[in-house]
């Protein structure tokens, strides 16, 4: 277990004190108080600082002035929050928070982080990097959140809140051209039909060359294209009815991620991360679609009545080089297609004059899932000697069944102590059919005339192909008012996790049925707005009792292994935003965090299971501000700049040494000329200014002969012209 640096704590401290202290000598200046930020993180409505939960909230406003574009972009500002593309691929997001996450995108593994789009869940990580243009607020739910958001939500929640259609004519557009040819376009218009039909659309566009130099195919790779739109009606029947309809599409086309070799075993490694010799043309297709209906009714004055139906598709085509080879060792082709419905009724509302503040409800969810993974392994005897061995394949059919009832109330003892309880019932069922091929076509079909075995097999060996779970996940807590701009929290929440399938291997005996993950968080937390709005804070600690945290990783022979320990994790977190002046704020926050395993198997202990959590920097921090400067009656100049640092970290399971992050020292800047009334500004910004090189993925093939790590994005700049009429 890593020991929490002094010099990182004392650093964590320190900026807590020095904002504090910054925000005192305001008082003397400006009586300017924060704009109030209202979430729904509890499912109804209620301020940033009521909120007895640890979340961090992000409005249109900050979005852009922390440069964050998409949802990789948000996680340098939340706390123990860390989030890069996945292994590979452009369109994928890999979250850990806390020290909880998947890298997994197989179908027959859930994710660890809860996405949602306006209430609506997101069952797969292979389509989540969502853009962020057009959204009202962003909230991430910092643990467990079992009560009110369900299965799959151990880490958290990540919830995007879109623009809203409404009466106004609004149009918004955005040019931006930068490093490596990037080219983005962004448009919203907002009309009304008649008083009470409102429209709203959007659409983006995206274009950019890559930043990874392939010297065996003679140009740069990583390069990136995607396309989306949104439609959203919104219907007024009456003053007590909301019908909100909305229709997104989004596709992404583009090379594959590629990696770096650095093991040095198949050829010296040339000390550059932002080059590749692979001789594999990749591919990364992602595209998503779906309907959404959200009615909401006011029964009466202290009723709300809601329903929320969706229905989505997720489709992701892609193959992989993952060794870095003029002769690929290893090439991986997979396509994954779910289909999922969902229907939620939720009830919520205040009783007993006001004292209870309540949401309770149901909830049905259905996911057909195909995935194909098909492995091309050429065997190495020495530089560019290669065995080809026959092409494997699997075809996948995952099913799932979900229901649940919830109900979480919070209820005033006194005016200032109020005592929060929850709980929520979650029944899935899973089935799984598998068919495992050896031969044929090369490439993303499935089309082998040896069928090797299936889910026949499976059972033989004593392997379930179907598996039902059930978990009572409660939520109980206590909050106290110390003053009307400060309160205490302490909260006891568990988490659930449906359980599944390793399924990536071509060895039916290495197929493994694992039970579901279990996080009992413990916490206490202390918000408070002070001198005047002008400051407002957060701190918690929270402590986790994990029961089987699912990992995998790859043994000594190039097999995938599957580990589940039991684990504990435990840390500290702080927010604060200060407005200096009427032209000054700054924000910033830290996280302190610490974890051990427990009960490893010593089979697995120092060669699979490495002895610390991957992805759990002990210590991390950001630090920013945004000043405004009038230049005339009509113009203003803005400038935002931040800085973010992270100890380094493992970023696998092994934790080998090689594959270590770095320590991550990331400055981003902007400077815009804005009119007074937002119709129109122009600037120039930068994100990583001062280009530092780290490592954000990694999978280590060492039984294979490589290793191959992916850095992180190198520095890039935009010019961008924004205009709202």
């Amino acid at each position: 277990m890593r020991a929490i640096n002094k010099t990182s704590l004392l650093t964590g401290t320190a900026l807590s004190l020095a904002l504090l202290s910054t925000g005192g000598a305001a008082v003397a200046q400006s009586t300017l108080a924060l704009e109030e930020i209202v979430v729904t993180a509890q499912r109804r409505e209620s301020t940033l600082l009521q909120a007895p939960i640890a979340v961090s909230a992000f409005d249109a406003n900050e979005i852009e002035r922390r440069q964050s574009f998409n949802v990789v972009d948000i996680v340098n500002n939340v706390p123990n929050l860390i989030g890069n593309n996945n292994i590979g691929q452009g369109t994928a997001t890999t979250v850990f928070l806390r020290g909880v996450g998947t890298t997994e995108s197989i179908v027959t593994v859930d994710p660890g982080m809860g996405f949602y789009i306006d209430d609506v869940y997101m069952a797969r990580q292979g389509v989540n990097n969502f853009s962020l243009f057009d959204v009202e607020r962003v909230e991430v739910l910092r643990g467990p959140q079992g009560t009110l958001y369900g299965r799959n939500t151990n880490a958290g929640a990540i919830k995007i809140i879109s623009q809203k259609p409404h009466a106004e004519k609004e149009f918004a557009g955005e040019v931006s051209y930068g490093r490596f040819n990037r080219l983005n376009t962004k448009a919203s218009v907002n009309g009304a039909f008649n008083d009470r039909t409102f429209v709203r659309l959007t659409g983006i566009a995206q274009w950019g060359d890559g930043y990874t130099a392939n010297d065996v195919l003679g140009r740069d790779v990583n390069d990136r294209e995607t396309y989306g739109t949104r439609a959203q009606i919104r219907i007024l029947p009456n003053e007590d009815l909301t019908v909100d309809l909305a229709f997104d599409w989004s596709e992404s086309k583009a090379a594959g991620l590629y990696g770096k070799d650095i093991l040095g075993f198949t050829r010296p490694f040339n000390g550059d991360l932002y080059s590749s010799d692979s001789s594999v043309d990749t591919t990364n297709v992602g595209s998503a679609w779906g309907v959404a209906a959200n009615i909401s009714y006011d029964i009466s004055e202290t009723t709300n009545f809601q329903s929320i139906t969706s229905w989505r598709n997720t489709f992701q085509s892609w193959n992989l080089d993952l060794t870095d080879q003029p002769v690929s060792i290893f090439n991986l082709f997979t396509i994954n297609d779910s289909d999922q419905l969902s229907q939620e009724f939720k009830f919520s509302g205040t009783a007993f004059d006001d004292r209870l503040e309540y949401s309770t409800g149901v909830f049905y969810f259905e996911e057909d899932s195909f995935s194909f993974i098909g492995d091309q392994i050429n065997l190495f005897f020495g530089p560019g000697a290669r065995l080809p061995l026959p092409f494997f394949s699997r075809d996948y059919d995952v099913g799932i069944k979900s229901y649940a009832a919830f109900a979480e109330g919070t209820y005033s003892l006194t005016d200032d102590l109020r005592l929060i309880v929850g709980g929520r019932i979650t029944r899935d069922e899973k089935t799984l059919d598998i068919i495992h091929k050896v031969g044929g076509t090369v490439g993303l079909v499935s089309d082998g005339p040896i069928v090797d075995w299936d889910s026949a097999t499976l059972l033989a060996l004593g392997t379930p192909t179907e598996q039902n779970f059930s978990e009572f996940t409660p939520r109980l807590g206590l909050q106290y008012d110390i003053t009307e701009d400060v309160n205490v929290f302490a909260m006891f929440t568990r988490g659930f996790k449906s359980g599944g399938w390793a399924a990536r291997t071509n060895n039916p005996a290495e197929v493994t049925a694992f039970e579901p993950e279990i996080v009992d968080n413990y916490e206490v937390g202390l918000k408070s707005s002070l001198l005047d709005g002008q400051v407002r804070l957060a701190f918690d600690a929270f402590y986790y009792d994990y029961t089987n945290l699912f990992n995998s990783a790859t043994g000594a022979s190039g097999n995938f292994i599957v580990a589940t320990n039991d684990a504990e994790v435990y840390g500290l977190e702080g927010e604060i935003t200060a407005r200096i002046t009427e032209n000054l704020d700054i924000f910033g926050n830290f996280g302190i965090q610490e974890g051990k395993y427990i009960g490893v198997d010593p089979e697995l202990a120092g060669s699979v299971v490495g002895g610390e959590l991957q992805r759990l920097p002990g210590f991390s921090a950001q630090l920013g501000f945004s000043y405004v400067q009038p230049v005339n009656d009509d113009w203003n100049a803005r400038v935002n700049a931040d800085y973010n640092y992270s100890d380094s970290h493992f970023t696998n399971l092994q934790n080998t040494p090689a594959a270590q992050s770095g320590t991550i020292d990331l400055v981003s800047a902007a400077l815009n000329f804005e009119r007074e009334d937002q119709s129109l500004s122009f600037g120039v910004s930068c994100r990583n200014c001062l280009d530092d090189e780290y490592i954000s993925q990694s999978l280590d093939f060492s039984g294979l002969g490589f290793l191959t790590v992916y850095p992180g994005e190198p520095m890039t700049w935009l010019f961008t012209i924004k205009t709202r009429l």
